[in-house]
């Protein structure tokens, strides 16, 4: 049937979709993700009708996974039915591979990173997740052993980037969706690879729900309502460990020996706490119980850490800190830097800012090599003093190891040590009074692990 080119007006609208919308987040640009399918037609509908109410303006989005035969055909049905609509779309093709494992996840964040990159400060992304997909998400995760946060399902809204997004069908069943959109006289794709089971979600669609809810009647709603209620929970045990956070507080990070005198479960929910207060997926429980074990009781010279996706916790005269996955510096890793330019260092950024009568006495363009630590630098602290070795002075400044690790030494053009990194500078180039000077900045990526990142 044709894809209407009018919204119904939401006078028009039954109760039930009308609250669906309630209270919708400020925002003057919107977004849809629009796949084609009966639930994002029927959300894009509902917010070309919503937007002029709003005074924001709508895009749709739709992203070309590339692995069906129809993929084309579904792309120009989204082009039509937007045009139809006067609704501006943006459309994306993901590089997937379907020879590769995990599938489904991997196309769920090529999804979630393409809405991402699209999303500036202010705006919002609509997705038609609706009860069912709820449900499906749930289950799934109980399978999976998930805890109170995996089972709380999907928020109804959350940030995404540098926007936000919003799920407002989350509250209302497939089949009332579709009933709604053939009543509207809607047009939609069918994606033929929905119905194949091997993929997990599809499986429990097809195969499980419907023998639960012949079972027991609306278990969908009501897996539904122990979301909400681990979501409740969560965020109990959210404001729990912002208590824990200020009683174990160190200066600006944490204690450890404070965090040691919580209990097992409190001290792990701090830190997956942290963690998701600093943008990091937690680990596992057993790996994140063993990296704890790890962080609490470990020798110092053991260099306790727990190990994350791209990053790790590493406890540092007894606080933690939050150290990024880095490019490993080589012994002689080299490069030339001129005074003012910013320099890309191994995953950190040496730059310079100007002084006067302090920093370097040089001038904007000055050129000077680069070198990583080798081993068995000496040098003289301070005039009058003796060489010492580079590696105790670092660590009697209480420099973490890893920060060692990536250090930039400046040297002249004459093999010099002008600077070592931003931490010292050699008293013969500093600046005096009256003098411009440049003083080197570098810029870390690593940070303590704190209540408020």
């Amino acid at each position: 049937m044709p894809a209407s080119s009018e919204p119904p007006a939401p006078e028009a609208w039954p109760q039930d979709l009308n609250g669906a919308f309630h209270n919708l987040p400020e925002s003057r640009r919107w977004w849809v993700a629009f796949s084609g399918g009966c639930d994002s037609t029927f959300l894009l509908y509902c917010l070309a009708a919503l937007a002029p109410r709003h005074n924001a303006h709508l895009h749709a989005i739709h992203l070309h996974h590339g692995l069906n035969a129809a993929a084309d055909q579904w792309q120009q049905h989204c082009e039509r039915v937007c045009d139809a609509l006067a609704v501006p779309l943006v459309s994306e093709r993901l590089a997937l591979d379907p020879e590769q494992p995990d599938l489904e996840a991997r196309a769920r964040n090529a999804r979630y990173e393409c809405f991402e990159s699209l999303l500036e400060p202010g705006d919002l992304l609509f997705m038609a997740h609706h009860g069912d997909d709820q449900a499906e998400t749930v289950l799934l995760r109980l399978l999976r052993g998930s805890g109170v946060r995996g089972l709380a399902g999907m928020p109804g809204e959350r940030e995404l980037g540098s926007g936000r997004l919003v799920r407002p069908l989350l509250g209302m069943e497939r089949r009332r969706i579709e009933a709604l959109a053939r009543d509207w006289a809607l047009d939609w794709c069918e994606d033929s690879s929905n119905g194949d089971t091997r993929f997990d979600r599809n499986y429990l669609r097809h195969e499980i729900m419907p023998r639960l809810e012949a079972r027991w009647p609306r278990s969908g709603r009501r897996m539904g309502r122990s979301a909400e209620h681990c979501r409740q929970a969560e965020q109990l045990l959210s404001e729990l460990a912002d208590i824990d956070a200020v009683s174990a507080a160190s200066g600006q990070g944490i204690s450890v020996q404070a965090l040691g005198q919580l209990s097992g479960p409190r001290r792990q929910q701090l830190l997956r706490h942290l963690l998701i207060r600093h943008g990091c997926q937690p680990p596992g429980e057993r790996r994140l119980a063993s990296g704890l074990e790890a962080l609490l009781h470990a020798p110092d010279d053991g260099q306790p850490e727990l190990r994350g996706e791209d990053w790790r916790v590493c406890r540092f005269r007894d606080q933690l800190w939050l150290v990024p996955d880095l490019p490993v510096v080589g012994r002689d890793a080299a490069v030339e830097w001129s005074v003012g330019n910013d320099l890309e260092w191994f995953g950190t950024r040496l730059s310079a800012e100007r002084y006067e009568g302090s920093g370097l006495a040089v001038n904007a363009g000055e050129r000077f090599r680069i070198r990583a630590r080798s081993g068995g630098e000496r040098f003289r602290p301070g005039p009058g003093q003796p060489h010492r070795p580079l590696r105790k002075w670092l660590q009697e400044q209480r420099i973490p190891p890893w920060e060692r690790a990536h250090l930039p030494l400046v040297f002249s053009g004459g093999g010099e040590l002008v600077a070592i990194a931003d931490l010292w500078l050699a008293p013969e180039w500093r600046a005096g009074e009256g003098q411009t000077g440049w003083q080197p900045v570098w810029h870390r990526p690593w940070q303590l692990l704190k209540a408020a990142p």
